[in-house]
């Protein structure tokens, strides 16, 4: 098990009770897929057992100590522990697609549980992630989101990320169009930042 510890968060790997809480997330406490890429969600396609099946490999995945984490699950640094979201890295191409090829690093967060948003946590967690990522050689990370979310735009400028690519008006979200936007860390801002950060 790896553990990323801050003041407010923790980072984890997955276990098997986290399976509950992310199928909850996917079919009933849904209110965050309509800032996490809404154009992509497609409720009727859900299948939880496909899901369900998918998080027992990550978990399975885990068992190898020593390789790299694609993410982790964000858990309240508390008595408690309370298991709150999750942080997640893929690949995008040089022209900022997804790609399964081990190209640049994007990152992603997520936190569906809504009593535990704007305590700082979403901003640890991403600084414990991408400290993470960096001690692994990355030299490269990008994020990406639409120009309607902005918490997360605000998300990325706090800690560094810079935009790097605009494309106008290619996303809709209940019926406004939208620009696709990818950011890319500047890497002496973010250590400055992250290391004077509350």
């Amino acid at each position: 098990m790896v553990y990323l510890v801050g003041e407010k968060v923790l980072l984890r790997d997955i276990v098997k009770e986290d399976i509950e809480d992310r199928i909850r997330w996917e079919t009933k406490e849904v209110e965050w897929q309509e800032w996490d890429a809404p154009w992509e969600n497609d409720q009727c396609s859900f299948c939880e057992e496909k899901y369900k099946q998918s998080l027992l490999k990550k978990i399975e995945a885990t068992e190898q100590v020593d390789h790299f984490r694609y993410g982790f699950e964000i858990c309240e640094n508390s008595k408690e522990k309370k298991h709150i979201g999750w942080v997640n890295a893929y690949y995008i191409d040089e022209n900022y697609a997804y790609t399964k090829e081990k190209k640049n690093i994007a990152i992603g967060i997520n936190i569906p549980e809504i009593s535990s948003r704007r305590k700082g946590y979403a901003t640890e967690a991403w600084i414990l992630f991408i400290n993470y990522i960096l001690d692994n050689g990355v030299e490269d990370i990008y994020t990406q989101t639409w120009s309607g979310n902005s918490r997360v735009i605000g998300l990325m400028g706090k800690i560094g990320f810079l935009e790097c690519r605009r494309l106008k008006g290619v996303r809709e979200v209940r019926g406004e169009r939208f620009d696709a936007l990818t950011f890319k860390l500047d890497i002496k801002i973010f250590r400055n930042i992250a290391a004077n950060i509350d």
